[in-house]
């Protein structure tokens, strides 16, 4: 069985770190004032990361969460 990490080519990041930025366009982390979703910026800033991890990973994963 393989992780998230090995599967995506994002094995610098864990499982959990990838699927919590996963969950910022899947589920319910929106921005509720606008009702749009954060920018890769704000993801950065609210995970303490860089704005680059998370675009990586979004962009690597993106076909799990844009279905």
């Amino acid at each position: 069985m393989t992780t998230l990490g090995e599967d995506f080519g994002l094995t610098e990041y864990s499982d959990e770190f990838i699927n919590k930025i996963i969950d910022y366009r899947m589920h319910i982390y929106k921005n509720r004032e606008l009702w749009e979703y954060y920018t890769y910026d704000e993801i950065a800033e609210k995970e303490n990361c860089d704005a680059d991890d998370v675009r990586k990973i979004l962009n690597s994963t993106a076909i799990i969460w844009n279905h």
